[in-house]
């Protein structure tokens, strides 16, 4: 889809200089994002994709936003522009072309992009021609009146924070929300100017149920239960009247802007939404949010120890956060695809982002002590579950039928893992048949999964019948890779096995995915794997780079980036990791790609 939309944004219309990559970029990321979810059915469904589309954004752009590459969604300079194709350009672009659709609505912005094709069709253009169309086809909205200050979403980098605080005044039946934002500085930009953040609202009752909102001062007839507020001061006030109850806030509903909200929300206000939220975007956020919590407090409590092979076995889940999961997973209304989601914890790059210093083994053996009990504790829906939707039939890639497939394939990797702490094998021998039997790749790969991650001695045995089936499909076999390169260390188990790998006589580090498959799972998506004790994964890392930078260079440079941000590392990992950045920064033949991404690390 992507791809295809380029032919109008980014080919008939296109950028008049590389500065505004974003223009084609962002608009096409965000026009192949809606349409996905336009081929959804459910609510449910549809907010999927957009779940997935944060995830990326959180894990992946709000992390460049506060380290050393940060740069805006329209970069004023550039060393080397291949270090641009990042996801800030592609992603945050996105969400900048979003606040533009929530500002003036679906038909308005479709009335924008009719006039921005209509006076741009042949012509290399600017960020700021497609800004100026969407706000004159719509020169009464939000964007319109504030276009000017809108623009910084353009020009200033990093990530805003949005502070959010309520007040319910029972003799009034007011309440009040004040929103307030802030961003820090970044390499070139010590101070920020604020910017036009749209947020989506709603109000909920302590039973869940949907409040009318009226704002005070405001026409009745505009009241309902969701609605657009627009924040462009440094602090605003909103008060709300004819309030019967203290409300439960439902705030940013589909994640209407690229910022990071600072909220109290209490435990009970959080599983309120979690179970009565209309937004399926933010019944999500609650669970992710309370996830977080007990995580970040785990990692914090200095009573929570692990055991000689680094494992907690505390519980770490308290019985309400269980339950509420139980309830997702017997939910008879929601989405296959969407239980899956919400059944799935922060990942530790997400809960990593959150602290000021950073264990890598700790945030670890917390997630997997945390994972461990959602297994054990859920085994019995775990089994209805699979039963339930196990039985996938023949392929069809309708939404419906991948929901299915996804939370099949979660179920078996929960039971594997409860399998793995009972020293039970049914669960692994099911999973091994499920792999042997599949019908696509997906249940294929999702049983595969489910034994490695457990760590089951089956998987040995899967893996080679893996390989043995696909061993010329060069894409299937990068996700044999990739899958061992990602598998959950046990011991230190994963590097040598990576090592290993890179011998394999399938291994060529010339093949740009054969290279990512491997060596960036490893280094990039397994913190717990990387970050050693002992320093051999940034060894690892060093030499990859350097060895890489010789080949590819724009793959070295984006391998570079797994340790852009060692200073936030806590010891031994911080000193360790800015010695293998100092080590690949010394050497004389460097590529521009690769020297920019590390001598600013090191400037960091």
């Amino acid at each position: 889809g992507h791809e295809y939309f380029h032919n109008w944004t980014g080919n008939r219309v296109t950028c008049r200089d590389w500065f505004q990559l974003s223009l084609k970029e962002g608009l096409t990321v965000f026009r192949d994002q809606e349409f996905s979810m336009d081929m959804a059915g459910s609510p449910s469904a549809r907010a999927v994709k957009r779940i997935e589309d944060v995830r990326v954004l959180r894990t992946a752009q709000f992390p460049e936003d506060a380290g050393p590459m940060a740069h805006p969604v329209r970069p004023d300079s550039y060393i080397e522009i291949n270090n641009f194709y990042t996801v800030t350009i592609y992603e945050k672009g996105a969400e900048v072309v979003r606040m533009q659709h929530n500002l003036v609505g679906r038909e308005g912005f479709a009335k924008g992009m009719k006039l921005y094709f209509e006076r741009h069709d042949g012509h290399a253009v600017t960020c700021d021609d497609f800004a100026q169309a969407m706000a004159d086809a719509n020169p009464g909205s939000e964007l319109a009146r504030r276009l000017d200050q809108f623009k910084r979403w353009y020009s200033q980098a990093g990530t805003p924070q949005l502070h959010a605080e309520g007040s319910y005044d029972a003799a009034a039946r007011t309440y009040t929300l004040t929103l307030s934002q802030s961003c820090a500085p970044t390499p070139g930009q010590a101070e920020k100017l604020p910017f036009v953040i749209p947020v989506q609202m709603g109000l909920l009752g302590q039973d869940g149920r949907a409040l009318t909102l009226r704002l005070q001062g405001e026409d009745q007839a505009e009241a309902g239960d969701s609605r657009l507020l627009v924040l462009s001061e440094p602090s605003h006030s909103f008060v709300f009247t004819d309030v019967d109850q203290e409300p439960v806030p439902s705030l940013l509903r589909g994640f209407s802007a690229p910022v990071v909200l600072q909220h109290s929300d209490s435990d009970a206000a959080l599983l309120t939404l979690l179970a009565h939220d209309s937004d399926a975007f933010n019944r999500w956020e609650a669970g992710q949010r309370l996830g977080l919590r007990i995580a970040l407090q785990a990692i914090g409590d200095t009573s929570i120890t692990a055991d000689a092979s680094g494992q907690i076995t505390a519980a770490l889940l308290p019985a309400s956060f269980i339950e509420a999961m139980r309830g997702v997973l017997r939910h008879p209304q929601l989405d296959a695809a969407f239980k899956e989601l919400m059944l799935a914890l922060p990942g530790e790059s997400y809960i990593a982002e959150q602290l000021a210093v950073v264990d890598p083994q700790r945030v670890h053996a917390v997630r997997e002590a945390m994972r461990q009990q959602l297994a054990t504790e859920l085994q019995a829906d775990w089994q209805q579950a699979w039963q339930e939707h196990s039985d996938t039939g023949a392929y069809r890639p309708d939404p419906v039928s991948s929901g299915r497939r996804a939370l099949a394939g979660l179920a078996l990797s929960m039971l594997c893992l409860a399998a793995r702490a009972s020293g039970d094998s049914v669960w692994p021998g099911k999973a091994l048949q499920r792999f042997k039997d599949a019908g696509n790749m997906t249940d294929r790969m999702s049983a595969l999964t489910a034994l490695v991650q457990s760590g089951h001695p089956l998987a040995a045995q899967a893996l080679a019948r893996f390989h043995k089936l696909f061993q010329h499909d060069a894409l299937v076999l990068d996700k044999w890779f990739a899958l061992q390169g990602g598998a959950c260390d046990r011991g230190g188990n994963v590097l040598p096995a990576v090592k290993q790998l890179m011998k394999h006589p399938d291994f060529q580090i010339k093949n740009p995915n054969r290279a990512r498959s491997l060596i960036f799972s490893y280094c990039s998506a397994n913190p717990g794997a990387f970050h050693r004790a002992d320093a051999a994964g940034y060894v690892f890392w060093s030499e990859r780079v350097i060895e890489l930078d010789a080949i590819n260079p724009q793959v070295a440079a984006r391998l570079a980036r797994a340790l852009d941000r060692w200073s936030k590392l806590a010891e031994p990992y911080r000193t360790a990791a800015r010695e293998a950045v100092a080590r690949v920064a010394a050497r004389a033949e460097l590529s521009n790609d690769v020297r920019e991404v590390v001598t600013r690390a090191l400037a960091d």
